[in-house]
């Protein structure tokens, strides 16, 4: 028996509610679609638990009413011992919203509860599930030897993660339907219950995977880790016992939760992530921190470049990755060195440098970068023509390399951003009238060279080389883009069509392999890491970036957009409430625009294509990019020492290179862990956007 209808404004989506002998059930269409895209009946989407381990079994609702009033259907009734309500509606953006109560009417207090919503889902060929910074596709790329979320294939197996685990708190599945790929999203509007000690309590959302079919839950707190209850994922592949998910329901208390359901055609297979974007920049609309203007962060991150620079007798010169200057000394324990690329990007930082020169004409900066590049181009060759060591230890006068199964390698991801820097200086240095030594741009040809050469039988580059220019395994992998990058500025510098060329046969190959279908997402970027990470996908947007720069067509436009959507999944769109005490909740620290790192790692860096996304939006005209890259820039001026012992450091203008959001390590705190990228990454940023927003 039908019972009641809603249609959205646009008339492309309808909710239907109806009632047989086996309860009520809930069906959402499309319009053109006979099929539906989730028919469920309540007695299977609600669960209720008490007692540990919780579990997640259907309970009836008894004692049902039904009405239609003013645009929204509500249901209300009993589930077990708790009276439930639940209005639904469709908002002005064409979501539908779930807003729904439990409450304890009984006169006694109901320990260790867990209520929530299940969306069961049947298994569907094509299918995909995306968890933002949690699950990317079951994340395929993740090193079977290490600890990462994943979802498993079997009876109750599972991932269910707190809610501030979740930059854009949503579960969304993708598949293949009638020819037609669809997709469904469940979004949570989170809210905390805070204790009387200050402790901050949220929901938690996931999925879990059984045989025949996927269930979409959004619960009350309780969690689960690769199918096992009760269990949270903190530090680096370490899992620990978590009892911090159980509600206790008091006589009178009512957990009120706001959800929002979206679905409908995937315009392209493989690309259902994207709507989650979509959605979920409507859905919250929080603004993000500004503390402060370009040119303050400028002079802040100025003063902490000037404390990294070093000199020695061997005529050394360049900027160290982890300063001594601070009380608490140097927190990496290991002599001062430079690193090029990867976390010590001396290159990018001579560059900041020379820019700053430049724009204060202040000689003695651009004299500073031209040392360091000097250096650089003069002393850290190999046997191999364009392979070149990674970093330098001023005290011991030697060059050094990454350490990668147990052999010493060159990072190919340090040495493509260190010759995409050193041709961004000899750009500089062109632009500004200022001579550019002929030894630095054979430096880059001969970098440029080796790169193209020097790749794998699928056509890209490997994670790493061993010094004999031999590459140090074949595994498929996003790691190497920034030596495309470089071989794109390459072709800015001299000129060399073929370098443009051949940049673009080669991004056709991380194309094919990566985002024609996204059976494998952007991955292994990061040496430590070894999984889907927000850094392959964005030196990925990066590469599409500056090929949509250099040629001006639509296809780079759209894997631009398309990477760019990707990496959004990382971004935060909404701000967490930290417990009271900690340092994020005394100083306001607001998470809207800051990414996570990636599915093994899951705090904030700034760590981020700011002005490119803002650029590119621009550019392209798409506002969506404008706007965030724009917000992202400007909320990662937090944290920033502006004076002694802010934010827990000495100098000026330090600032941490981890922001712990949530549970997995010291929820609401920083650290002190302090690699130059810190500095480099932010000012970078912020001179380009100081030219030209000021």
């Amino acid at each position: 028996m039908h019972l009641y209808t809603l249609t959205s404004r646009n008339k492309q989506k309808r909710v239907e509610l109806t009632e047989s002998a086996e309860g009520i059930q809930l069906v959402l269409k499309n319009e053109g679609n006979a099929t539906p895209y989730f028919a469920g009946r309540l007695n299977e989407m609600l669960t209720y638990s008490s007692g540990r381990p919780w579990n997640h079994g259907e309970v009836r609702l008894e004692s049902t009413q039904v009405s239609l009033s003013s645009g929204a259907i509500r249901i209300q009734g009993k589930i077990a011992v708790l009276s439930f309500r639940m209005e639904l509606r469709f908002d002005e953006r064409n979501l539908m919203r779930l807003d729904v109560e439990w409450e304890n009417g009984t006169e006694d207090t109901l320990r260790d509860a867990a209520a929530g919503l299940l969306f069961p889902l049947p298994r569907y060929s094509g299918e995909r599930i995306t968890i933002p910074h949690m699950i990317y596709n079951n994340n395929p790329s993740s090193d079977p030897s290490r600890i990462v979320p994943k979802l498993g294939i079997g009876e109750g197996l599972g991932l269910i993660c707190e809610e501030h685990r979740l930059p854009i708190p949503c579960v969304n599945m993708e598949w293949t339907k009638d020819n037609e790929s669809r997709y469904f999203s469940l979004f949570s509007v989170p809210s905390y219950v805070e204790a009387s000690d200050g402790s901050v309590h949220y929901g938690s959302m996931g999925a879990i995977q059984e045989e025949q079919r996927l269930v979409i839950a959004a619960m009350s707190g309780v969690l689960m880790f690769n199918g096992e209850k009760d269990t949270v994922y903190m530090g680096k592949s370490k899992t620990a016992p978590y009892d911090g998910g159980y509600t206790d329901f008091t006589p009178g208390f009512i957990l009120s939760k706001e959800y929002a359901l979206d679905w409908g055609p995937v315009a392209v297979s493989g690309q259902g992530f994207r709507e989650i974007v979509r959605a979920g920049l409507q859905l919250f609309d929080s603004a993000g921190a500004k503390p402060h203007t370009p040119s303050e962060m400028i002079g802040l991150k100025a003063n902490a470049l000037d404390d990294r620079w070093r000199t020695n007798d061997a005529g050394a010169a360049g900027y160290i990755k982890f300063s001594d200057s601070n009380t608490f000394g140097n927190v990496s324990k290991r002599p001062l060195h430079y690193m090029y690329g990867w976390t010590g990007q001396c290159l990018k930082l001579a560059w900041c440098d020379a820019m700053l020169g430049v724009k204060r004409e202040e000689e003695r900066r651009v004299a500073r970068c031209r040392q360091a590049v000097d250096f650089y181009v003069r002393e850290s060759r190999t046997a191999i023509p364009g392979l070149r060591h990674g970093a330098y230890r001023l005290e011991e006068q030697q060059w050094d390399d990454f350490s990668w199964n147990k052999q010493t390698v060159v990072s190919s991801r340090a040495a493509g951003e260190t010759a995409a820097d050193l041709a961004e200086i000899i750009l500089l240095f062109q632009s500004s009238g200022i001579e550019v030594p002929l030894s630095w741009t054979e430096a880059l040809r001969e970098s440029a060279d080796f790169f193209l050469k020097a790749v794998l039988p699928s056509g890209i580059v490997p994670s790493a080389w061993q010094l004999d220019g031999v590459p140090a395994d074949e595994m498929i992998n996003a790691a190497g883009l920034p030596c495309l990058i470089a071989i794109l500025k390459a072709y800015r510098v001299t000129g060399e069509a073929s370098y443009l060329k051949r940049a673009e046969a080669m991004m056709q190959k991380y194309a094919e392999l990566h985002v024609e279908t996204f059976e494998r997402p952007f991955a292994r970027s990061t040496l430590d890491a070894k999984c889907e990470d927000k850094e392959a996908g964005m030196y990925f947007f990066l590469a599409a970036y500056e090929l949509y720069l250099a040629t001006n067509e639509d296809k780079y436009a759209a894997w631009a957009e398309l990477s760019a959507d990707w990496l959004l999944t990382f971004v935060y769109v909404w701000q967490p409430v930290y417990n009271r005490g900690t340092l994020f909740r005394e100083k306001g620290f607001n998470a809207v625009g800051w990414p996570g790192v990636s599915v093994q790692n899951h705090h904030l860096d700034v760590f981020f294509p700011t002005y490119e996304m803002w650029n590119f939006g621009k550019r392209a005209g798409k506002p969506r990019y404008e706007q965030w890259g724009r917000v992202c820039f400007d909320a990662m001026g937090q944290g920033i020492c502006a004076g002694t012992g802010d934010w827990n450091f000495t100098i000026v203008g330090e600032q941490g290179e981890g922001f712990f959001q949530t549970n997995w390590h010291h929820r609401g705190h920083s650290n002190k862990w302090n690699p130059s990228w810190v500095i480099a990454a932010v000012l970078s940023n912020a001179l380009r956007f100081q030219e030209e927003v000021e």
